[in-house]
């Protein structure tokens, strides 16, 4: 059986309104290892997506052979309806702290701290800034941020931001990173050299990502699977579908 660290049956969001959406995880497999990008068009309900697959977004009542099944490591599988069912939030949220790695479109630093304390701050919570020490001195210089760590990001430029953004969501170890439009901010020069750094990182690190983007083909050339949400308008917003079975 092929090693998943998603696999998703029958799993949806609503969001009401004219512009809302009724967003369908139908079939959704994801293997080890693989770099996905999810594109569509905006308010289609990407970003949501990855809200439910980081398990801090309730999926609305399950239907019937509905399956959500989280292993962020092989030896580690979660059932998060069954967590969701139960109220047992604490697993969820252990599960985000440590297995998990979000990157923000606007990077998401915390003002107050400067670079480097924003890049440890998730090892400090899981007491392994010590072990973790010299994989981020090599992650730093490898995007090219060691001499910005005792900088504010108020006093960085906004692709300086971003690198420190990624040093963030990986400096822990994470099984998978989901990143929201990670390069949305950067102009097309600067986007491509960061996302082809961030693809290269997860590949070496056997790391598992799902990105929400709006440029395919940038997504492609870095080398990840592009899953295109499939869409359709309807009274009260749009219908959107995302189907994938693991297979580029």
């Amino acid at each position: 059986m092929e090693d998943l660290v998603f696999s998703l049956r029958g799993i949806s969001k609503r969001r009401p309104g004219a512009e809302g959406f009724h967003l369908r995880l139908t079939a959704f497999d994801l293997p080890r290892g693989r770099l996905l990008a999810l594109a569509g068009p905006s308010g289609c309900g990407k970003s949501t997506a990855l809200d439910l697959l980081a398990c801090v977004l309730k999926p609305d009542a399950p239907e019937a052979a509905t399956r959500f099944v989280f292993s962020p490591v092989p030896e580690h599988k979660t059932d998060v309806l069954a967590a969701w069912k139960s109220g047992d939030t604490d697993r969820l949220a252990s599960l985000r702290l440590r297995h998990l790695g979000y990157v923000l479109q606007t990077g998401g630093l915390l003002p107050f701290l400067s670079a480097r304390e924003n890049i440890l701050l998730r090892c400090k919570s899981l007491g392994i800034a010590e072990q973790r020490r010299e994989a981020i001195a090599d992650l730093t210089a490898r995007l090219g941020i060691t001499h910005l760590l005792a900088h504010f990001p108020a006093t960085l430029s906004v692709g300086e931001r971003q690198r420190v953004a990624v040093a963030c969501a990986l400096a822990h170890g994470p099984g998978v990173v989901l990143a929201d439009e990670p390069t949305a901010a950067l102009d097309p020069l600067h986007a491509r050299a960061v996302l082809d750094l961030f693809g290269e990182l997860a590949r070496e690190m056997g790391i598992s990502m799902i990105m929400v983007t709006h440029n395919a083909d940038m997504a492609q050339a870095a080398g990840f699977t592009v899953v295109r949400v499939a869409v359709q308008p309807r009274a009260g917003g749009i219908a959107a579908r995302i189907a994938y079975a693991g297979q580029d």
